[in-house]
């Protein structure tokens, strides 16, 4: 079982209405159906992890940690880091697209301070998991960062993304691109409120859901 600290549109929010068609899966509900996004955007990879933004990354917990230890540590987090207006905007990152930040300074924030909050609840990686983040072609930092905080692109060298689809062949990726831009349209004009949620995955290569948002502890 692992866990992971993510931003989330609200549930309400249309961009999440959005997202869960594009994707066609809800990782507030479970629901799954039919991925309006076009078959090159290769879907089902984020459509398991949910829609979000990476915070913190997904982790197993330490030995004698529960999950009622880190939902009382996402209490605190929540309530001294409110949710965050973010202007988005569809863009390529490496072979894939994404909502990314306009303005990346208030989400980096966020994540540095989620990173050292939470890395008291992780388990170390396993040799195994961290061989599949292939450090050999990372560079010296990002392997610092690694072994420090179970995954390199924190700090530093965190970017904010949305992820809207998986390894997008070059020559597919313009129109990809395209369907994205007109698929969330207007609701990319003003800045939408992002909230931090506590997402879990049940068994490996499993879907990742919802199980808190600083939402609920407000209620």
């Amino acid at each position: 079982m692992r866990y992971a600290l993510y931003l989330t549109p609200r549930r309400d929010d249309p961009l999440t209405a959005a997202a869960e068609a594009w994707l066609g899966r809800s990782a507030f509900t479970g629901a799954t159906g039919d991925a309006q996004a076009p078959i090159a955007a290769h879907a089902a990879t984020p459509a398991r992890y949910g829609f979000h933004g990476t915070m913190r990354a997904p982790f197993r917990l330490a030995e004698g940690r529960t999950e009622a230890d880190l939902l009382a540590h996402f209490a605190v987090f929540a309530a001294t880091t409110p949710p965050l207006e973010v202007r988005l905007a569809v863009r390529p990152l490496a072979r894939f697209l994404a909502l990314m930040a306009v303005d990346h300074e208030p989400v980096a924030a966020a994540e540095k301070k989620g990173v050292l909050h939470f890395e008291p609840l992780r388990a170390p990686l396993t040799e195994a998991e961290r061989s599949r983040r292939n450090p050999g072609a990372l560079d010296s930092r990002l392997r610092e960062l690694l072994d420090t905080y179970g995954y390199p692109y924190v700090l530093e060298r965190f970017v904010f993304h949305m992820t809207l689809t998986g390894s997008v062949d070059p020559a597919g990726l313009e129109a990809v691109e395209a369907a994205a831009t007109a698929h969330f349209g207007a609701l990319l004009d003003t800045p939408r409120t992002l909230v931090h949620a506590i997402f879990r995955e049940d068994e490996p290569n499993g879907p990742f859901s919802i199980i808190a948002t600083q939402d609920d502890l407000d209620t």
